[in-house]
């Protein structure tokens, strides 16, 4: 596979297992065409982490940058440097920049999944769009980035109380990101709630009341915690989500302002979950492309050496909603 990728000028891709679904080439190929970066290819490798450090260890200098999904983001750590204010955090990376020269010369590893879960939540909230002034987008999303809650525009989820289905390094994210927006509290629904100490570990770091951790399989407790959350955010792979739809009911659960849920899965698009989330009054449902765009931008200005108002999200959005 690398012999076969060695050959344009520059080179990224994405990598994880499974990887065919995936948008990320679709957004960084429209990047790099409106930037007039002509050389420049960004391809999908499938990845485990057990073949994770020879991949990297046999790509050559044309390479510039790397972005990470499951099962990749905490396996990265041991073969890079955490330089930015969430993957110092979390010690989770989606997103590799090699040094000048490759590969060989050392591996920068950054967290831009929070601000992509930020931006997608303001998004909804009409705070933010990708046709933004490129200046005001970069403040948000820089802001967010360095988790400076002060430097966003306004706080529209504050004081909400919020959701976060799984457990894995998304809902890690995810938990920075409600902090960030100023939730008042962040709660659990987890497939396996006896795996959740790192998560009660992360909410008192971020200064979070302890959450409740309810599991998945509880089905009147799990109902009571969806239709009672302000935010939900599901962080759970392509189809695990899937039967906490029917939990759902056109009841109001009594959430104090218009239920949101984002679903950082985007195929299929919308996903069980989100039709049946819609079915609360005033409920708005965000499917995982929106995540996914803006957790794209920090990544183009990354592996490209721009800066953030540089890069093209007008264009990237366009070739995702005609995707």
């Amino acid at each position: 596979m690398i012999a076969d990728m060695n050959g344009a000028d520059r080179r990224c891709a994405v990598l994880g297992d499974p990887i065919s679904h995936s948008l990320s080439p679709l957004l960084h190929r429209s990047a790099y065409a409106a930037l007039g970066l002509d050389g420049w290819r960004y391809d999908r490798v499938r990845m485990d982490a057990d073949g994770l450090p020879d991949f990297i260890h046999g790509l050559d200098p044309s390479w510039a940058g790397l972005s990470l999904t499951m099962p990749l983001k905490s396996a990265v750590g041991p073969l890079g440097d955490f330089r930015d204010c969430w993957s110092q955090t979390l010690k989770v990376a989606n997103t590799a920049v090699f040094a000048q020269g490759g590969p060989a010369n050392g591996l920068s590893l950054y967290n831009t999944d929070v601000e992509g879960i930020v931006a997608a939540l303001l998004e909804a909230a009409d705070r933010c769009r990708a046709d933004d002034d490129p200046d005001d987008l970069a403040a948000l999303l820089k802001a967010a980035g360095q988790g400076r809650q002060n430097r966003l525009p306004d706080q529209p989820y504050g004081g909400a109380q919020a959701l976060v289905i799984g457990n894995g390094n998304t809902a890690e994210s995810a938990f920075c990101a409600l902090k960030v927006l100023g939730a008042e509290r962040a709660d659990l629904l987890a497939r396996n709630p006896e795996h959740c100490d790192h998560m009660l570990d992360l909410s008192s770091r971020l200064g979070l009341p302890e959450p409740n951790v309810t599991a998945m399989d509880r089905a009147e407790a799990a109902e009571r915690a969806l239709t009672k959350a302000d935010i939900v955010v599901s962080t759970l792979p392509s189809g695990a989500a899937d039967p906490l739809a029917d939990l759902f009911n056109t009841a109001d659960g009594g959430s104090r302002m218009s239920p949101v849920l984002l679903d950082v899965v985007y195929d299929p698009r919308p996903t069980p979950l989100m039709k049946a989330f819609c079915r609360r009054p005033g409920a708005r449902a965000i499917s995982g492309e929106r995540m996914l765009l803006y957790q794209a931008v920090r990544q183009v200005a990354l592996m490209t050496d721009r800066p953030l108002a540089a890069v093209p999200v007008a264009a990237m959005d366009q070739a995702l909603r005609e995707a």
